[in-house]
């Protein structure tokens, strides 16, 4: 990209090592970025790890985890990294709603329509990034509720309003999808760039793999490469996982 269109589209670093290579340098700024695997594929570190990176830069940071409480998120990024997210959000730099925030806790406690879930959902993230006004965001796996709703027209509406909810807030944001549901297209389609994370057997070795699916006004790297995970967080190498 030339000089000039840089400047004109200024990115958001994803604090991953050798990933902004693959995306000609970083997010755009105000964009929804999903990161799509089946379990164990590194979904929840590369999103803390984006998180986490912009907090060390001074930004601020917030997390919504619809499913299940912080707790296990924030144990998890401290017993296997040091981040410390218990002590950036007392000190506020970083804002947690999961499943104990009261408006989730009653969404899950009754039985409601799964549209009318999705349609309350997006209404609580629009009201928390007007309060908090993050610079990032990390939105926990949703293909769960998005399962539920039998239309696919109405599928790609709720998405489609809820995306269109974090981009007029000028966030950056990435949102984690799983597999198992099969409803991941419908997600990654709406949003503005598609990361894809594997884990497979090569030989007798389990090998964790990444590749950008799709990045809207960018350029991308047309490769796959191998994920390493260590003790100092998530690095993209320059290897191939195939011989």
């Amino acid at each position: 990209m030339a000089q000039g269109q840089s400047s004109k589209f200024p990115r958001v670093k994803s604090g991953i090592p050798g990933y902004d290579e693959l995306i000609d340098g970083g997010f755009h700024i105000g964009t929804v970025n999903t990161v799509t695997g089946s379990s164990g594929t590194g979904k929840t570190v590369f999103a803390s790890q984006f998180i986490h990176h912009g907090i060390k830069i001074g930004e601020k940071g917030m997390i919504i985890t619809p499913s299940e409480s912080s707790e296990y998120l924030k144990r998890e990024m401290m017993s296997s990294f040091g981040w410390d997210f218990s002590g950036l959000e007392k000190k506020g730099s970083l804002s947690i709603v999961d499943v104990t925030d009261p408006v989730l806790r009653l969404q899950k406690s009754i039985d409601v329509d799964p549209v009318e879930f999705l349609i309350n959902f997006r209404r609580l993230v629009e009201r928390k990034l007007d309060e908090v006004k993050p610079t990032r965001l990390f939105i926990d796996d949703l293909t769960a509720f998005f399962m539920a709703v039998e239309a696919p027209f109405k599928i790609r509406s709720l998405t489609d309003d809820l995306f269109g909810t974090i981009r007029s807030s000028k966030v950056t944001s990435v949102v984690t999808i799983g597999t198992a549901f099969g409803m991941n297209q419908f997600l990654e389609y709406g949003a503005d760039s598609a990361t894809m994370l594997n884990r497979e057997r090569i030989g007798n070795t389990l090998i964790r793999s990444i590749y950008v699916m799709k990045m809207r006004g960018s350029r991308i790297a047309n490769s796959i490469r191998v994920l390493d995970i260590s003790d100092d967080g998530m690095a993209v190498s320059s290897l191939s996982p195939y011989p």
